[in-house]
């Protein structure tokens, strides 16, 4: 099921504190119930950001890998 997102961001960096900031900031100027897509190329970024979601009370609503080789997630706040 496709859903579509109030904001998109990709980064080519591996999740790491910087990274989990930038996505914090982008989370704070959705609605809530507004979804973000966050495409990663880091292949260790599921647990991390599965982590991030829990912790910051958002939903990982789908996890997707693309056929790039990336991982699309869409959370929402």
């Amino acid at each position: 099921m496709y859903m579509e997102p109030a904001d998109t961001f990709s980064t080519r960096l591996e999740v790491c504190y910087e990274v989990l900031l930038f996505l914090a900031s982008r989370m704070q100027k959705l609605a809530a119930g507004q979804i973000l897509e966050f495409i990663s190329c880091d292949p260790d970024a599921e647990p991390e950001i599965s982590a991030w979601v829990a912790l910051h009370n958002y939903e990982l609503v789908q996890i997707e890998p693309l056929a790039d080789g990336q991982t699309r997630f869409l959370i929402r706040r």
